[in-house]
Protein backbone atom coordinates (compact mmCIF):
# COMPACT_ATOMS: atom_id res chain seq x y z
CA UNK A 1 0.00 0.00 0.00
CA UNK A 2 2.57 2.28 0.81
CA UNK A 3 3.98 1.39 -2.42
CA UNK A 4 1.32 2.84 -4.33
CA UNK A 5 1.27 5.91 -2.65
CA UNK A 6 5.18 6.54 -3.18
CA UNK A 7 4.29 5.89 -7.06
CA UNK A 8 1.23 8.90 -6.75
CA UNK A 9 3.55 11.16 -5.36
CA UNK A 10 6.62 10.87 -7.99
CA UNK A 11 3.69 10.88 -10.89
CA UNK A 12 2.90 13.82 -9.15
CA UNK A 13 6.28 15.76 -8.72
CA UNK A 14 6.90 15.09 -12.35
CA UNK A 15 3.54 16.92 -13.63
CA UNK A 16 4.52 20.01 -11.69
CA UNK A 17 8.38 20.19 -12.97
CA UNK A 18 6.84 19.66 -16.26
CA UNK A 19 4.68 22.54 -16.14
CA UNK A 20 7.77 24.79 -14.73
CA UNK A 21 9.83 23.68 -17.43
CA UNK A 22 6.99 24.76 -19.83
CA UNK A 23 6.13 28.07 -17.66
CA UNK A 24 9.90 28.92 -18.01
CA UNK A 25 10.10 27.81 -21.27
CA UNK A 26 7.53 30.19 -22.28
CA UNK A 27 8.96 33.28 -20.43
CA UNK A 28 12.35 32.97 -21.67
CA UNK A 29 10.75 32.86 -25.25
CA UNK A 30 8.70 36.30 -24.75
CA UNK A 31 11.81 38.10 -23.52
CA UNK A 32 14.02 37.04 -26.25
CA UNK A 33 11.08 38.59 -28.74
CA UNK A 34 11.07 41.90 -26.43
CA UNK A 35 13.14 44.61 -28.91
CA UNK A 36 15.15 46.52 -27.12
CA UNK A 37 14.84 50.24 -27.51
CA UNK A 38 16.56 53.32 -25.65
CA UNK A 39 14.08 55.87 -24.08
CA UNK A 40 14.54 59.61 -22.89
CA UNK A 41 11.66 61.38 -20.95
CA UNK A 42 9.78 64.07 -21.98
CA UNK A 43 11.23 67.45 -21.71
CA UNK A 44 8.84 70.36 -21.30
CA UNK A 45 10.16 73.55 -22.83
CA UNK A 46 9.98 75.85 -20.19
CA UNK A 47 11.00 79.23 -22.70
CA UNK A 48 8.29 81.17 -24.92
CA UNK A 49 8.97 79.40 -28.60
CA UNK A 50 8.96 82.71 -30.95
CA UNK A 51 7.81 83.14 -34.26
CA UNK A 52 9.98 83.65 -36.75
CA UNK A 53 9.60 85.71 -39.69
CA UNK A 54 10.66 88.50 -41.67
CA UNK A 55 9.04 91.93 -43.24
CA UNK A 56 10.59 95.03 -44.87
CA UNK A 57 10.54 98.20 -42.82
CA UNK A 58 8.25 100.87 -43.64
CA UNK A 59 6.32 104.23 -42.31
CA UNK A 60 4.06 104.08 -40.23
CA UNK A 61 1.98 106.48 -42.44
CA UNK A 62 2.94 106.75 -46.38
CA UNK A 63 1.42 109.64 -47.84
CA UNK A 64 0.80 110.48 -51.87
CA UNK A 65 0.72 113.98 -51.93
CA UNK A 66 -0.89 116.16 -55.29
CA UNK A 67 -2.51 119.19 -56.84
CA UNK A 68 -6.13 119.85 -56.23
CA UNK A 69 -6.12 120.95 -59.98
CA UNK A 70 -3.94 120.70 -63.37
CA UNK A 71 -0.82 123.31 -64.03
CA UNK A 72 3.02 123.76 -64.89
CA UNK A 73 4.79 122.80 -61.91
CA UNK A 74 6.62 126.20 -60.55
CA UNK A 75 8.78 124.72 -57.89
CA UNK A 76 9.65 121.60 -56.17
CA UNK A 77 11.11 122.36 -52.75
CA UNK A 78 12.60 119.32 -51.69
CA UNK A 79 14.28 115.65 -52.78
CA UNK A 80 13.92 112.49 -51.88
CA UNK A 81 15.44 111.50 -48.56
CA UNK A 82 15.05 114.82 -46.89
CA UNK A 83 13.61 115.65 -43.89
CA UNK A 84 9.99 117.85 -43.76
CA UNK A 85 8.46 119.19 -41.13
CA UNK A 86 4.94 119.46 -40.63
CA UNK A 87 2.73 122.04 -42.66
CA UNK A 88 5.98 123.16 -44.63
CA UNK A 89 5.67 123.96 -48.45
CA UNK A 90 7.34 121.93 -50.73
CA UNK A 91 5.81 122.38 -54.08
CA UNK A 92 3.75 124.60 -56.52
CA UNK A 93 2.28 125.19 -59.44
CA UNK A 94 2.81 128.44 -61.44
CA UNK A 95 0.14 130.81 -60.65
CA UNK A 96 -0.80 133.46 -63.86
CA UNK A 97 -3.81 131.20 -64.55
CA UNK A 98 -5.41 130.67 -61.41
CA UNK A 99 -4.88 134.00 -60.36
CA UNK A 100 -6.56 135.48 -63.15
CA UNK A 101 -9.42 132.92 -62.58
CA UNK A 102 -9.68 135.06 -59.08
CA UNK A 103 -9.86 138.10 -60.41
CA UNK A 104 -12.28 136.81 -63.14
CA UNK A 105 -14.67 135.56 -60.22
CA UNK A 106 -14.04 138.48 -58.26
CA UNK A 107 -15.11 140.83 -60.90
CA UNK A 108 -18.05 139.39 -62.25
CA UNK A 109 -19.07 138.96 -58.01
CA UNK A 110 -18.82 142.29 -57.93
CA UNK A 111 -20.65 143.15 -60.95
CA UNK A 112 -23.93 140.88 -59.67
CA UNK A 113 -23.51 142.99 -56.59
CA UNK A 114 -24.39 145.65 -58.41
CA UNK A 115 -26.80 144.12 -60.59
CA UNK A 116 -28.75 143.13 -57.71
CA UNK A 117 -28.79 146.79 -56.17
CA UNK A 118 -30.26 147.70 -59.53
CA UNK A 119 -32.91 145.09 -59.58
CA UNK A 120 -33.74 145.69 -55.75
CA UNK A 121 -34.17 149.83 -56.62
CA UNK A 122 -35.95 148.99 -59.52
CA UNK A 123 -38.47 147.31 -58.05
CA UNK A 124 -39.11 149.32 -55.23
CA UNK A 125 -39.84 152.27 -57.80
CA UNK A 126 -42.49 149.92 -59.21
CA UNK A 127 -40.32 150.64 -62.33
CA UNK A 128 -38.99 146.67 -62.49
CA UNK A 129 -40.58 143.51 -61.84
CA UNK A 130 -40.26 140.98 -59.21
CA UNK A 131 -38.63 138.42 -61.86
CA UNK A 132 -35.76 140.49 -62.31
CA UNK A 133 -34.91 141.26 -58.64
CA UNK A 134 -34.77 136.98 -57.96
CA UNK A 135 -32.58 136.59 -61.09
CA UNK A 136 -29.85 138.98 -59.90
CA UNK A 137 -29.93 137.73 -56.37
CA UNK A 138 -29.66 134.07 -57.59
CA UNK A 139 -26.62 135.72 -59.91
CA UNK A 140 -24.70 137.03 -57.59
CA UNK A 141 -25.21 133.44 -55.35
CA UNK A 142 -23.77 131.56 -58.37
CA UNK A 143 -21.11 134.64 -58.74
CA UNK A 144 -20.31 134.04 -54.97
CA UNK A 145 -19.67 130.03 -55.37
CA UNK A 146 -17.67 130.45 -58.54
CA UNK A 147 -15.35 133.22 -56.39
CA UNK A 148 -14.87 130.66 -53.69
CA UNK A 149 -13.94 127.98 -55.80
CA UNK A 150 -11.53 130.06 -57.68
CA UNK A 151 -10.14 131.05 -54.37
CA UNK A 152 -10.13 127.23 -53.16
CA UNK A 153 -8.42 126.14 -55.85
CA UNK A 154 -5.45 129.13 -55.67
CA UNK A 155 -5.13 127.80 -52.06
CA UNK A 156 -5.01 124.33 -53.21
CA UNK A 157 -1.86 124.88 -55.76
CA UNK A 158 0.54 124.42 -53.20
CA UNK A 159 1.22 121.32 -51.34
CA UNK A 160 2.06 121.35 -47.70
CA UNK A 161 3.44 118.46 -45.87
CA UNK A 162 0.94 117.08 -43.96
CA UNK A 163 3.21 115.38 -41.00
CA UNK A 164 6.77 115.68 -40.30
CA UNK A 165 8.73 113.04 -41.70
CA UNK A 166 10.90 112.28 -44.99
CA UNK A 167 10.65 112.55 -48.45
CA UNK A 168 10.74 108.71 -50.01
CA UNK A 169 9.81 109.68 -53.65
CA UNK A 170 9.29 112.46 -56.12
CA UNK A 171 7.46 111.45 -59.27
CA UNK A 172 8.03 114.99 -61.12
CA UNK A 173 10.42 117.60 -61.66
CA UNK A 174 10.10 121.51 -62.54
CA UNK A 175 8.30 123.07 -65.38
CA UNK A 176 6.30 119.74 -65.92
CA UNK A 177 2.44 119.91 -66.90
CA UNK A 178 0.88 117.74 -63.90
CA UNK A 179 -3.30 116.68 -64.58
CA UNK A 180 -5.50 117.09 -60.96
CA UNK A 181 -4.55 114.05 -58.43
CA UNK A 182 -0.96 113.49 -60.63
CA UNK A 183 1.30 112.37 -57.95
CA UNK A 184 4.18 114.94 -56.85
CA UNK A 185 5.86 113.50 -53.67
CA UNK A 186 5.58 110.22 -51.01
CA UNK A 187 6.20 111.73 -48.09
CA UNK A 188 6.37 108.76 -44.86
CA UNK A 189 6.30 110.10 -41.24
CA UNK A 190 9.69 109.84 -39.55
CA UNK A 191 11.30 111.15 -36.22
CA UNK A 192 8.94 110.13 -33.93
CA UNK A 193 8.47 106.97 -31.66
CA UNK A 194 6.19 104.41 -33.34
CA UNK A 195 6.66 106.08 -36.80
CA UNK A 196 8.62 102.93 -37.93
CA UNK A 197 7.01 100.27 -38.54
CA UNK A 198 7.67 96.20 -40.39
CA UNK A 199 5.13 94.72 -41.94
CA UNK A 200 5.36 90.75 -42.17
CA UNK A 201 2.90 87.80 -43.46
CA UNK A 202 2.04 84.67 -40.77
CA UNK A 203 0.77 81.40 -42.16
CA UNK A 204 -2.89 80.71 -39.65
CA UNK A 205 -0.51 77.82 -37.49
CA UNK A 206 1.40 81.12 -36.32
CA UNK A 207 -1.23 84.02 -36.15
CA UNK A 208 -3.59 82.31 -33.73
CA UNK A 209 -0.67 82.44 -31.50
CA UNK A 210 -0.06 85.98 -31.18
CA UNK A 211 -2.22 88.91 -29.65
CA UNK A 212 -1.66 92.41 -30.06
CA UNK A 213 0.93 94.03 -28.24
CA UNK A 214 3.38 90.98 -27.97
CA UNK A 215 6.77 91.81 -27.68
CA UNK A 216 9.14 91.71 -30.66
CA UNK A 217 12.61 91.71 -31.65
CA UNK A 218 14.21 92.55 -34.96
CA UNK A 219 17.81 91.91 -36.54
CA UNK A 220 18.52 93.61 -40.00
CA UNK A 221 21.01 92.33 -42.36
CA UNK A 222 22.89 95.58 -42.07
CA UNK A 223 23.08 95.82 -38.92
CA UNK A 224 23.27 92.16 -37.44
CA UNK A 225 24.71 92.75 -33.74
CA UNK A 226 21.84 95.36 -33.34
CA UNK A 227 18.78 94.33 -31.87
CA UNK A 228 15.78 96.53 -31.86
CA UNK A 229 12.85 96.23 -30.08
CA UNK A 230 8.98 96.45 -30.92
CA UNK A 231 5.59 95.40 -30.14
CA UNK A 232 2.43 93.81 -32.44
CA UNK A 233 0.26 96.77 -33.57
CA UNK A 234 -2.28 95.18 -35.76
CA UNK A 235 -3.41 91.44 -36.54
CA UNK A 236 -5.08 90.81 -40.02
CA UNK A 237 -8.56 89.77 -39.84
CA UNK A 238 -8.50 88.02 -43.61
CA UNK A 239 -5.73 86.11 -45.22
CA UNK A 240 -4.46 87.57 -48.43
CA UNK A 241 -6.04 85.37 -51.42
CA UNK A 242 -2.52 85.57 -53.47
CA UNK A 243 -0.19 84.72 -50.25
CA UNK A 244 -2.92 83.45 -47.93
CA UNK A 245 -0.93 84.79 -44.99
CA UNK A 246 -1.70 86.88 -42.77
CA UNK A 247 -0.46 90.49 -42.60
CA UNK A 248 1.10 91.50 -39.37
CA UNK A 249 2.26 94.84 -38.32
CA UNK A 250 5.16 94.96 -35.81
CA UNK A 251 5.97 98.86 -34.51
CA UNK A 252 9.09 99.33 -33.10
CA UNK A 253 9.75 101.40 -29.73
CA UNK A 254 11.94 104.15 -30.78
CA UNK A 255 12.58 105.75 -33.34
CA UNK A 256 16.10 105.00 -35.03
CA UNK A 257 17.32 107.04 -37.72
CA UNK A 258 20.24 104.94 -39.25
CA UNK A 259 17.71 102.42 -40.64
CA UNK A 260 15.80 103.11 -43.77
CA UNK A 261 12.67 102.28 -44.99
CA UNK A 262 13.34 99.29 -47.42
CA UNK A 263 15.49 97.44 -44.83
CA UNK A 264 14.97 93.73 -44.36
CA UNK A 265 14.60 92.43 -40.88
CA UNK A 266 14.43 89.50 -39.05
CA UNK A 267 11.62 89.27 -36.68
CA UNK A 268 10.97 87.22 -33.67
CA UNK A 269 7.71 87.50 -31.72
CA UNK A 270 6.97 86.25 -28.35
CA UNK A 271 3.41 84.96 -27.69
CA UNK A 272 2.18 85.70 -24.14
CA UNK A 273 0.09 83.19 -24.22
CA UNK A 274 2.46 80.49 -25.82
CA UNK A 275 1.48 77.32 -26.47
CA UNK A 276 3.24 74.50 -24.10
CA UNK A 277 4.98 72.09 -25.65
CA UNK A 278 7.20 68.82 -25.11
CA UNK A 279 10.71 68.78 -26.94
CA UNK A 280 11.19 65.29 -29.11
CA UNK A 281 15.08 64.76 -30.50
CA UNK A 282 15.20 64.50 -34.35
CA UNK A 283 15.57 60.88 -33.42
CA UNK A 284 12.66 59.62 -32.20
CA UNK A 285 11.10 60.88 -35.53
CA UNK A 286 10.29 57.41 -37.79
CA UNK A 287 7.74 59.17 -40.49
CA UNK A 288 6.53 62.83 -40.88
CA UNK A 289 6.57 66.31 -42.56
CA UNK A 290 6.31 69.54 -42.15
CA UNK A 291 2.63 69.16 -40.13
CA UNK A 292 2.78 65.63 -38.06
CA UNK A 293 4.93 63.38 -37.39
CA UNK A 294 4.92 59.51 -36.39
CA UNK A 295 7.17 58.96 -33.45
CA UNK A 296 6.63 55.55 -30.86
CA UNK A 297 6.47 55.60 -26.79
CA UNK A 298 5.99 53.79 -23.52
CA UNK A 299 4.10 54.48 -20.35
CA UNK A 300 5.14 51.34 -18.74
CA UNK A 301 8.97 50.40 -20.21
CA UNK A 302 7.15 46.77 -21.81
CA UNK A 303 5.15 48.19 -24.37
CA UNK A 304 5.74 50.15 -27.73
CA UNK A 305 2.65 52.43 -28.44
CA UNK A 306 2.53 54.69 -32.01
CA UNK A 307 1.49 57.87 -32.30
CA UNK A 308 0.76 60.61 -34.89
CA UNK A 309 1.91 63.96 -33.57
CA UNK A 310 1.10 67.54 -35.09
CA UNK A 311 4.62 69.40 -35.30
CA UNK A 312 4.49 73.02 -34.06
CA UNK A 313 8.29 73.71 -34.58
CA UNK A 314 11.27 72.73 -35.55
CA UNK A 315 14.50 73.05 -34.81
CA UNK A 316 18.20 72.36 -35.60
CA UNK A 317 18.20 68.50 -33.58
CA UNK A 318 14.30 68.88 -32.27
CA UNK A 319 10.88 69.47 -33.16
CA UNK A 320 7.85 70.72 -30.36
CA UNK A 321 4.40 69.35 -29.73
CA UNK A 322 1.83 69.91 -27.54
CA UNK A 323 1.27 69.05 -24.06
CA UNK A 324 -1.63 67.77 -25.00
CA UNK A 325 -0.55 64.84 -27.60
CA UNK A 326 1.11 62.76 -24.66
CA UNK A 327 0.67 62.09 -21.29
CA UNK A 328 3.18 63.52 -18.83
CA UNK A 329 4.26 59.85 -17.76
CA UNK A 330 4.93 58.76 -21.16
CA UNK A 331 8.90 57.96 -22.45
CA UNK A 332 10.10 59.02 -26.23
CA UNK A 333 11.79 55.96 -27.64
CA UNK A 334 14.77 57.22 -29.70
CA UNK A 335 16.64 54.59 -30.14
CA UNK A 336 14.95 51.41 -32.15
CA UNK A 337 12.00 53.39 -33.49
CA UNK A 338 12.06 52.50 -37.11
CA UNK A 339 11.72 48.56 -35.78
CA UNK A 340 8.81 48.79 -33.85
CA UNK A 341 4.93 48.01 -34.43
CA UNK A 342 2.01 49.35 -32.42
CA UNK A 343 1.93 46.99 -29.17
CA UNK A 344 5.69 45.62 -29.54
CA UNK A 345 7.16 44.55 -26.71
CA UNK A 346 10.25 46.37 -25.35
CA UNK A 347 13.43 46.15 -22.87
CA UNK A 348 13.79 49.89 -22.53
CA UNK A 349 16.96 51.10 -21.74
CA UNK A 350 18.51 54.92 -21.00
Amino acid sequence: MKYRYHIIAILILQVFTSCKQEYIKESNTKISASKTVRVLPLERLEHIEPIIASGTLQSKQEIVLSFKIGGILSSLLVEEGQTVKKNQKIGSLNLSEINAQVVSANNTYDKSVRDLERATNLYRDTVGTLEQKQNARTAKEIANSNLEIAQFNRRFAVVNSPVTGKVLQRYVEVGQLVSSGQPIYKIGSSGTNGSQIIRLGLPDKDVVKIALNDSATVVFDVFEKTEYKGAVTEIGMMANPKTALFEVEITLDDFKGEIKNGFIGKIKIYPKNALKTYKIPMDALVEGNNKQAIIFFTTDNQIAKRATVRIEQFRNNYFSISTSELSNDAMVIIDGAPFLKDNDSIKTVK
